[in-house]
């Protein structure tokens, strides 16, 4: 598996086979005072699925971290299930579009984070971006 898109959303969704991102893109959140609570942020992401990891249980960990590394005890964890579609030549890859969204997540600092996506205990993906103080 691999990760062709990963992005920042103010919301997202999947609806048939297809991702659907409002707000999507950024890396820049700006709050008047800090700390701050950001009421939703989706991690927006599109996996290319190999073959030979079909009909399986795909483990995903999506963490966000500051720029120092530190965990922050916000995590989502699943599993992905990738069968064949009928029309799909043999030997093709499965796109897949995954979005986890995040509520109510408190920034302490103006600084970096990142939430890191992870496959199976390995990382794929890494979408950054900075919480800034503005006046």
């Amino acid at each position: 598996m691999r990760f062709t898109t990963a992005m920042l959303a103010d919301a997202a969704q999947v609806q048939g086979g297809k991702l659907f991102v409002l707000g999507g893109g950024f890396d820049t959140i700006s709050a008047r005072a800090l700390p701050v609570v950001h009421r939703t942020l989706s991690v927006a992401l599109v996996a290319e699925v190999e073959p030979d990891e079909r009909h399986r249980d795909l483990e995903i960990v999506i963490g966000l971290i500051d720029e120092d590394g530190n965990e922050l005890g916000v995590e989502a964890k699943g599993k992905l299930r990738v069968g064949a579609p009928p029309n799909l030549p043999p030997g093709s890859s499965s796109i897949v579009p995954i979005v986890s969204p995040f509520y109510n997540i408190r920034f302490e600092a103006a600084k970096g984070y990142a939430f890191v996506v992870k496959f199976e205990g390995e990382e794929l993906a890494r979408v950054r971006f900075r919480v800034v103080q503005v006046g």
